[in-house]
């Protein structure tokens, strides 16, 4: 296939997905297009280069030409352009999710109820004059690694996974450190100001995340934003309960010995209150499990509904396990931790680009006439790419 015929299939795609041409969503997304109109149009390669015959920019322009390797600026010079360009794509699909929601029926919308999960993942680097690579502890490999940490916001609803941010965190010694709390913070707050703008209510719409982003900062922009919060409570914070201001583990001590409730096979539980003096009244959810070995561990989760009942807050954190294997889905089908970008502009434009890809590929499996995976929709993809 030329290369003028790549250039127009990958437009009609994008076209046919997001009912948007190419042109229009960069220029919206604060490109420079009118510098080299020609050039800032092969800004398709980076979102569509996970589904392509080719696996890198410079195997593109080895057989497109090599006025192609320009695009490496592109990446390094706007990250931010990338990042709008991805919340173009995604806030108009989380509205349309919003929408439909609304119009479901009691029985239906606890199937396809809206959840946001947040978690982060690690992808070990070996560059040697990568930026801010910096020492990881990696829990799945049990050792530290050099590398970079990123921080996903997942929109989920039944089949339908939407990525509206895919942020990189940057370590203390850089000018834009932020930490991950603060990232969910603002990505929550960004999300409340554009459903406020538009009208929508955030109060049907779970937020889920595990006890690494359970700080008073993050649940007071959930509560002011109205979500349904269930997340694992932070060892480290005290409630008070039954008079006494106590840390989940002593909690859970005390009502070791009380009556507990079946849960499901080899787990157990305790509904109880408990108030917290910045947030205010919440609902706590001790659970007692039982491991193959037959070690017994507990932990508790918080919700901030009342109307929520013990086994309904326990399949929902159970939920936020979707985030995990869309990271192994990104890593193993999107190209994500495979690029080996020097700057730290190109890595932010990546992953903007691996999130965007997602997005195409919801979108497909979305609107394909039966129920499809994941590895068949990019598979499906590149063939519709490639003129098979």
């Amino acid at each position: 296939m030329s290369r003028r015929e790549k250039k127009k299939k990958a437009s009609g795609l994008v076209r046919q997905l997001t009912g948007r041409t190419l042109r229009f969503l960069i220029i919206g997304a604060g490109f420079p297009y009118h510098k080299s109109p020609h050039l800032y149009q092969w800004v398709w390669v980076f979102i569509l280069l996970p589904f392509l015959e080719e696996d890198t920019l410079s195997e593109l322009s080895g057989k497109y030409g090599g006025d192609l390797r320009k695009l490496y600026r592109i990446l390094t010079r706007h990250p931010e352009a990338f990042e709008k360009l991805l919340r173009m794509l995604a806030m108009p699909l989380f509205f349309g999710l919003l929408d439909d929601f609304g119009l479901l029926g009691e029985t239906e919308q606890s199937r396809r109820r809206i959840r946001i999960i947040f978690d982060d993942t690690k992808a070990e680097k070996s560059g040697k004059y990568m930026e801010f690579i910096h020492k990881l502890f990696d829990n799945a490999k049990d050792r530290y690694i050099m590398g970079y940490n990123y921080v996903l916001m997942l929109a989920v609803s039944g089949d339908t996974v939407i990525p509206p941010a895919f942020v990189l965190w940057l370590p203390a010694g850089h000018p834009d450190h932020r930490s991950k709390n603060d990232i969910a913070c603002d990505e929550i707050i960004r999300l409340r100001k554009a459903c406020d703008r538009r009208g929508c209510d955030l109060g049907e719409v779970e937020l889920t995340f595990d006890s690494a982003y359970h700080v008073q900062k993050v649940m007071n922009a959930a509560n002011a934003a109205g979500f349904r919060v269930i997340s694992k409570a932070d060892g480290k914070y005290k409630f008070k309960f039954e008079g006494e201001l106590l840390t989940p583990s002593e909690i859970i001590e005390k009502v070791a010995e009380r009556q507990w409730k079946y849960l499901e096979k080899k787990h157990d539980y305790q509904r109880i209150r408990a108030h917290h003096h910045v947030y205010g009244e919440v609902l706590l959810v001790v659970r007692r499990r039982q491991l193959k070995n037959k070690k017994i561990i507990y932990d508790v989760l918080i919700c901030n509904k009342f109307f929520y009942t013990a086994p309904r807050i326990h399949k929902c954190y159970k939920r936020r396990w979707k985030i995990e294997t869309y990271f192994k889905y990104y890593k193993q089908y999107l190209s994500l931790g495979k690029s080996q970008f020097q700057k730290i502009g190109s890595v932010r434009s990546h992953l903007s680009c691996v999130a965007m890809a997602g997005i195409i590929v919801a979108l497909f499996r979305r609107r394909f006439p039966r129920k499809i995976s994941f590895l068949r929709a990019v598979k499906l993809l590149r063939r519709e790419l490639w003129d098979i």
